[in-house]
């Protein structure tokens, strides 16, 4: 029981991270999103002044110049900023993508915790009536050891699971299971 509750709070604990790098790229998208918006107004104003914003006649040459380069200079700014914009909120998402799946994953227990979590059926089998029916935790406690995998205090290559005692071949350890080892996070499959 406190091995899932230790399980549970690792779990716990990652959502509350997978929690803070959402909302950290959520700020990032939001406030893209912001600008995004208000420049695309303003490009509108820039593309009305450019279309309706005609100077009254006997204006000088040079000031018509002046007007003109700056409506360019604004329209020019305005659109880079809305694509930038749209461009730093797609990598915000795919940041996010590639943090939420390759850096704070959830906490998978390691093969040694699951199995000192585990019992084995052929240890029940195995036991005389007196042990079926005891209190399961009592007997431990007075005898001031420890329980590993099914109530077996011994080395794990000696625990119940050998091939005599599973004639099927069911129950055992699983050091060959992908997903259950630990592995430096550059070497995963779903990192290349």
């Amino acid at each position: 029981k406190q091995e899932f509750m230790v399980m549970a709070m690792r779990l716990k604990q990652a959502d509350l991270w997978r929690e803070d790098v959402r909302d950290m790229i959520g700020l990032t998208e939001k406030k893209m999103d912001s600008y995004m918006l208000v420049n695309c107004l303003q490009l509108g104003f820039v593309v009305c002044l450019f279309t309706e914003g005609r100077l009254e006649p006997g204006t000088p040459e040079w000031l018509l110049w002046l007007y003109m380069l700056s409506l360019s200079g604004a329209f020019m700014i305005l659109l880079m900023s809305v694509w930038l914009a749209m461009h730093a909120s797609i990598v915000a998402q795919g940041s996010s993508a590639r943090l939420l799946t390759q850096l704070v994953r959830p906490a998978i227990p390691s093969w040694e915790q699951l199995e000192s979590m585990r019992t084995y059926a052929h240890a029940f089998e195995g036991v005389t009536a007196t042990q079926m029916l005891r209190v399961p935790v009592l007997q431990t406690v007075a005898e001031g050891r420890t329980a590993g995998a099914g109530g077996f205090s011994g080395p794990l290559d000696s625990a119940p699971g050998s091939a005599a005692a599973d004639p099927w071949g069911l129950e055992r350890r699983g050091d060959d299971i992908y997903e259950l080892q630990r592995r430096p996070l550059p070497a995963n499959r779903h990192v290349r």
